[in-house]
């Protein structure tokens, strides 16, 4: 999405043009690839993707500069908050709607795999709920003990 954005402001900016990202890596890229030599990519995509970006840098005949601003900082200025309302839009864009705290704690336990005490706390809901993502995780299945309350199992 970044690189894509970034052959666009060439492509749309012929003149001189100041580039803020919050992405280290579009931002060297960039400030090399004027000078590089685009060898073997296996996705395709991003070879597209590459050699259009190359392709406009070469096309561009003024001055760029690429700054990179850390992402999400909580810093004052109008670099960090025109940052903040880019994030916003490109986010909902690229990842959609965000889901509701359980669909969040449910997508957040298929990746990390947390026990349900750090569910509970993290996301603020029951411990039912918590214990019902765990118990439903297959990878965990191995790791879940039920909790049988008023006897001893």
């Amino acid at each position: 999405v970044e690189l894509r954005a970034m052959a666009m402001v060439f492509q749309n900016f012929p003149g001189p043009v100041n580039i803020i990202t919050d992405s280290a890596y579009v931002a060297g890229l960039v400030q090399r690839l004027d000078k590089a030599v685009l060898g073997h990519v296996s996705n395709e995509t991003l070879l597209a993707v590459l050699k259009l970006l190359w392709l406009e840098i070469q096309k561009h005949h003024y001055e760029y500069y690429v700054m990179h601003i850390k992402s999400h900082t909580t810093l004052p200025g109008f670099i960090v908050e025109g940052n903040a309302k880019a994030d916003a839009l490109v986010s909902t864009m690229v990842l959609g709607p965000v889901p509701d705290i359980k669909q969040q704690a449910i997508a957040s336990h298929r990746f990390y795999h947390q026990v349900y005490r750090a569910l509970k706390h993290q996301f603020h809901i029951s411990n039912s709920e918590a214990h019902a993502i765990v118990a439903a995780c297959p990878d965990c299945q191995d790791h879940h003990v039920p909790i049988y309350y008023g006897t001893n199992p």
